[in-house]
Order: C-alpha cells, then structure tokens, then sequence
C-alpha cells in the first residue's frame, strides 16, 4: 500500500466521506506537506480501494447538489489499515538508502563538491523546516489545545528530526572545514532553489524538488466542475 493509498484510507476510518471532503481534509491538515496527493488522484485511489474490497461506497443526496459517492471502510479495509499503520510505527527508519548511502560513498566527490552539496543541502532543509513551522504554528493558532493528536505528533516529530539534522549539518561541516580549508575557501554560493551543474548527486537527498514551491503548487484551489465530475 502507498503512502497516499494509506492516508485516504485513514481518513475514511474517521468516518463516511465524500471525495471532496476527503480533498478538504487533506488541504486544512497540511498532510501534501508529507504525503504526494494529486487533487485528481485522490479519486482514483477511492476507486483502487473500492475495487479492493477495502472501502465501499454509497450515492448519497448532499443538499441540492446531485447525488455523490459516500465512502466508508469496510471490516477489511480497517484490519489493513490497523496493520499497515502498527508496523510504521514499529519500525526504526532505514539506513543505507537516500542520504545515507551519499555519505558511504563520500569519496566519490572531492571535498569542494563535498562541501557544496551539503550546504545546499542545508539551506533547502532549513527551508522546509520553516515552511513546516510556520504551518504548525497556524494549526496550534486554529485549533489551540484541542489540536488532533496525530497532527500534533506529525508536526512535532517532523520539525525534532529536522532540526538534528540541522545540527549535524553544522557540525560536520565546521569539522569539513578543518579537514579541507580549501573546500570552504573555494566553493561558489548556491541558492536553495538553483541546482549546480558540478552537482551530479543531488538527486539521492531532494528528490521532491523545492519544498515551499511544491507546497504552494499542491495548495492551488481545485476546479470545482471537477469535484463534481469526478464523484457522480
């Protein structure tokens, strides 16, 4: 199951949803901020769930729109989605994938690229984590103490790892520095959002591309004849 296979199911487990209920949620939750959810996909996930025996649907009358699709999770759906959710939690991340395995294999650079990358590196990190805080602290304004746990969960475990991670960045290249006072001396500053031509390992630590323009271009408003379309 996909991540964004696994968060529509979770939100149907709260209760019966229509698709664009489930696009609203998705939206005031700041969940895209984690999880790649198309506006259209979404649909075509209730679809592949539906026919997976893991939701069921019903037309239902809401106002005086036409009648829409109602989803709920079926007994199936919910012992899958117990399942899946326990052994996220369960498991510790994994190592020796994405940035891991770039710094096993740090001596394919030399210490300039070295350098360079990992500043970049620094600067989108430190943007993402502003971006994740600022959304935090507008769910905390909204909601106040009554704000959900798992959207408390999520922020604060988010913005934990990405500030150690912050951390270690400077460390490590306070210690670079040291080690190759060259690399420091000679590197060419980077904007967050430019990639360097001498940068051919990026693509293993951002593969998302810029987190503040993804954000926004996954916040655009949906058209609503498509909403419409799409649960008749």
């Amino acid at each position: 199951m996909t991540d964004a296979e696994l968060t529509v199911l979770s939100l149907v487990a709260e209760g019966a949803r229509y698709g664009h209920e489930i696009q609203q949620i998705i939206e005031e939750r700041g969940l895209r901020e984690w999880v790649t959810i198309g506006f259209s996909s979404v649909y075509y996930i209730l679809n592949k769930l539906e026919q997976q025996k893991l939701l069921t649907s019903e037309l239902c009358m809401q106002g005086k729109r036409t009648a829409q699709k109602a989803y709920t999770l079926t007994e199936a759906g919910r012992g899958i989605l117990q399942t899946a959710i326990a052994d996220l939690l369960r498991q510790p991340r994994s190592l020796g994938t994405g940035f891991e395995l770039g710094l096993a294999n740090l001596s394919v650079l030399k210490p300039q690229q070295v350098y360079m990358v990992l500043v970049n590196h620094q600067q989108d990190l430190k943007q993402r984590l502003a971006a994740i805080e600022k959304s935090w602290a507008e769910h905390r304004e909204r909601d106040g103490v009554n704000v959900l746990d798992h959207i408390y969960a999520l922020y604060t475990h988010s913005c934990a790892l990405m500030q150690a991670e912050l951390q270690w960045l400077t460390e490590f290249l306070a210690e670079w520095e040291r080690r190759y006072p060259a690399a420091a001396q000679t590197r060419v500053e980077i904007s967050p959002r430019e990639k360097p031509k001498t940068e051919p390992t990026r693509a293993h630590y951002h593969r998302s591309g810029d987190p503040a323009q993804m954000i926004q271009r996954l916040k655009r408003p949906h058209p609503k004849s498509s909403e419409e379309a799409d649960d008749n």
